[in-house]
């Protein structure tokens, strides 16, 4: 029954979303200027995110599913980081934040895995950084490495010099239903669930969540998970060689 009502619930929620999508697009191929075109973009790719989000909720009361279930499947992950870092610099400046991004050059344009859950555990570290910071700087950081069975483990970190936690409360962190203190619990509201759920993505897609923090001087969140490499991205050097000749395309689009 929780599941049936759940679906439903998400099902509802997803209506609506796509009047926001195609609100969103409007917008975006709207006469904006160029930072504005930004937040249009960040709007709708949320939008995007949300309604896949409320898909894996019907899924998974559909086939009746236990626990985490990750997809497989191939993504833009260039594009997904772009739009991450997109998302942060709009958050950061509403606070007036500095956002500092690095997105590493080699940082592979696709890849296979969970990219609705991949957004979603950045997405928690993002919003976690802009709410307990109220001056200074949130940074972000994406690069990509080796990994055996020639998987990549993607790196992510996001820092923030916001309000830090002390030492002793860093252990309650990924306790389900608890904040680091109850002070900060009264202060800055939320279920204390965020993390747990970024920890449980991270450790499902075979890497792990670690946080460093100074009271007073801010918090640094470290995200790693691995992918499989495309086919594309496992061709031979010479084969990449050979695809990297120049070309003359001409695009035709509406």
């Amino acid at each position: 029954a929780i599941s049936a009502a759940l679906a439903d619930l998400a099902h509802d929620i997803r209506t609506p979303l796509t009047g926001i999508v195609a609100m969103a697009e409007l917008l975006h191929a709207s006469d904006l200027p160029e930072r504005e075109q930004r937040w249009a973009e960040a709007i709708k790719d949320s939008a995007n995110h949300l309604a896949q989000l409320t898909t894996l909720v019907v899924d998974s009361a559909r086939a009746e599913a236990t626990g985490l279930v990750l997809r497989h499947e191939p993504f833009a992950l260039k594009s997904l980081v772009t739009s991450i870092a997109g998302s942060l610099a709009a958050r950061a400046s509403g606070k007036s934040l500095k956002p500092v991004i690095v997105i590493a050059r080699d940082l592979p344009d696709r890849a296979v895995g969970d990219a609705v859950r991949l957004r979603s555990a950045l997405e928690n570290l993002i919003d976690n950084a802009v709410k307990f910071t109220e001056r200074g700087r949130i940074g972000f950081t994406a690069k990509a490495s080796r990994a055996r069975r020639g998987r990549v483990l993607l790196s992510f970190v996001v820092a923030d010099s916001g309000i830090g936690i002390v030492a002793g409360d860093l252990k309650r962190l990924f306790r389900p239903f608890a904040q680091a203190s109850e002070e900060v619990a009264r202060r800055y509201g939320g279920a204390g669930l965020g993390l747990v759920f970024v920890k449980r993505i991270a450790e499902a897609m075979g890497g792990g969540l670690a946080v460093t923090s100074v009271p007073g001087r801010g918090s640094t969140f470290r995200l790693t998970v691995l992918v499989a490499p495309t086919k594309a991205m496992a061709r031979t050097n010479a084969q990449a060689a050979a695809a990297s000749v120049p070309l003359r395309v001409l695009v035709a689009e509406d």
